[in-house]
């Protein structure tokens, strides 16, 4: 009732600067606490095609479910995100940017010819082969196209397969990777070879398939094994050293051309007979005498004189088995013509003193010592061209960086905490503001003033205005007044506090000041 009385009694202007501030420390106070209860925004999907984007915004619409969109991204409350997932998903959403065996499942088997039917079946199997490449790290996008071996049944010859993969990446893809989607893709179609698929990226060109440019495995190669030696290296010097006193550069020379080398060998003395052939021949032959007469029918009769020759022959072939050796050597990209490797070693590490009379033969023996030592970790072959080089020199000053230590249980709270007290605190100085400073001093009255600034003169005349004012205002409470009056005459009560404390004060002086604190307290008393 009082509050009541004291509103009413205010002017109307002062009633509505009241009501304003009222009015101001609500909304501060709701804004406030929505803020500090209002459930943070998380992630739910990002990166999806317009229309599957617009199907989800429509569906959190019509639940009315706030989402915020930032990009290519949808934001929802965090506390609402995987109830929101479950319910989307049961709708079927966010549909699948890529179809695979499902397209099937829409073919009615009374209307659809025999090529339709090939035709979404060669489309499903696209899709389930994109899916697939979808699914390894660092790939974005995918394309398959396969050519589809349409045989007649009336030709004689199949005609050639072959497929094309055009991939985007978030990363380099190596050249292994490359071939494994052909052996995956070759394998999924039956009578495609893996070297008919092509694998291509937009912007790197061809990945791998024919006429794809392998040039650069050779130095990609090189530099890979240059990286593993310096790594071994190291390894094996920082526990000598200590860490970071080290540093080793090696440089790998590897061929770049494919050569294939055919020789064939014979060892004459490791002949073994293999065959052997033998040929005799003989024959006779006999001379004619003197002319046929009749002596020559007759019995013992002179046949005449005459020669017989007999010839003979003989032949033999003998054939050996030679030991033959055929050796073919293909020389492939990559093989490893010239190591170098460059090894500087801190020589304050090493404990070596610059000032001492054998620092010189101490630094000779231990480069000596480390090159023999690095260069059988490394396998090195001097013969094949193989530099090592040890150095030992000072290693310039180079201040540490500091550690980032794990945030600890104070900070962890600060960073979970931290938005939602500053909030409290902002929500609580508000309305102290508001309150102290606006409020209260409309809702409590003044008391009027008792004792005017004119009515205390200087001498005796301030000194019976004193006495008036304190015969006019009997019955007030002589300590609320002496408040009220230091209050508001501070400059004049520090003095009377002085003039009191001051020893050598003048016995016959009249003060203003306390001849009008007298006079109201004999007005009081009385």
């Amino acid at each position: 009732m009082k509050f009541l009385e004291t509103l009413k009694a205010l002017p109307p202007s002062r009633q509505l600067i009241l009501a304003a501030a009222v009015a101001g420390i609500i909304a501060a106070m709701t804004f406030l606490v929505q803020g500090a209860t209002r459930d943070p925004m998380t992630l739910l999907y990002s990166g999806l095609e317009p229309a599957h984007a617009g199907d989800i915004i429509k569906q959190l619409e019509q639940s009315g479910t706030p989402y915020e969109i930032k990009g290519e991204a949808i934001f929802v409350p965090q506390g609402k995100r995987d109830a929101i997932r479950f319910n989307l998903a049961q709708q079927g959403l966010p549909r699948p940017s890529v179809q695979g065996y499902e397209l099937l499942d829409q073919v009615n088997g009374f209307s659809v010819t025999s090529e339709m039917y090939n035709a979404a079946y060669w489309r499903a199997k696209e899709g389930e082969l994109t899916r697939t490449i979808l699914a390894i790290p660092g790939v974005t996008s995918a394309r398959v196209h396969i050519g589809a071996n349409l045989r007649s049944g009336f030709a004689r010859s199949q005609p050639h397969q072959t497929a094309s993969v055009t991939l985007t990446t978030a990363r380099d893809m190596t050249s292994g990777q490359a071939e494994a989607i052909q052996y995956m893709v070759a394998l999924a179609v039956a009578g495609l070879n893996a070297e008919d698929v092509a694998v291509i990226d937009p912007v790197k060109g061809i990945l791998a398939g024919p006429k794809a440019n392998r040039t650069e495995e050779p130095a990609v190669a090189a530099a890979t094994q240059a990286s593993l030696l310096e790594q071994k290296i190291l390894s094996l010097l920082e526990p000598r050293v200590g860490m970071g006193n080290a540093r080793v550069s090696a440089t790998v020379d590897v061929s770049r051309q494919r050569q294939r080398t055919s020789a064939v060998t014979f060892d004459p003395n490791s002949r073994v007979i293999r065959n052997r052939t033998t040929n005799d021949t003989s024959g006779s032959s006999g001379g004619a005498g003197g002319g046929m007469t009749v002596a020559s029918n007759l019995p013992q009769g002179n046949t005449g004189g005459g020669g017989t020759s007999t010839n003979k022959n003989s032949t033999e072939t003998v054939s050996y088995e030679i030991n033959e050796t055929r050796t073919e050597v293909e020389t492939l990209p990559g093989e490893i013509q010239k190591i170098s490797i460059a090894v500087l070693l801190n020589e304050q590490a090493l404990g070596i003193d610059p000032a001492a009379a054998d620092a010189a033969t101490r630094q000779q023996q231990m480069a000596a010592d480390f090159e023999k030592l690095v260069a059988s970790a490394a396998g090195l072959d001097m013969a094949r061209g193989d530099t090592i080089s040890v150095e030992l020199m000072p290693f310039q000053a180079v201040p540490a960086e500091d550690l980032v230590q794990a945030p600890g249980l104070f900070e962890q709270l600060m960073e979970r905490y931290f938005w939602s007290g500053l909030q409290a605190l902002l929500l609580g100085l508000v309305v102290i503001v508001l309150g102290v400073g606006v409020v209260r001093p409309m809702l409590v009255q003044k008391p009027k003033e008792a004792l005017s600034p004119e009515g205390l003169g200087a001498g005796a005349g301030a000194a019976g205005a004193a006495g008036a004012v304190a015969a006019a205002d009997v019955e007030a409470d002589p300590f609320a007044y002496l408040k009220d009056y230091a209050s508001e005459r501070q400059e004049e009560t520090a003095a009377l506090l002085q003039q009191w404390l001051t020893e050598d004060q003048q016995p016959g002086q009249a003060d203003p000041i306390a001849a009008a604190f007298d006079t109201r307290k004999v007005a009081v008393n009385e």
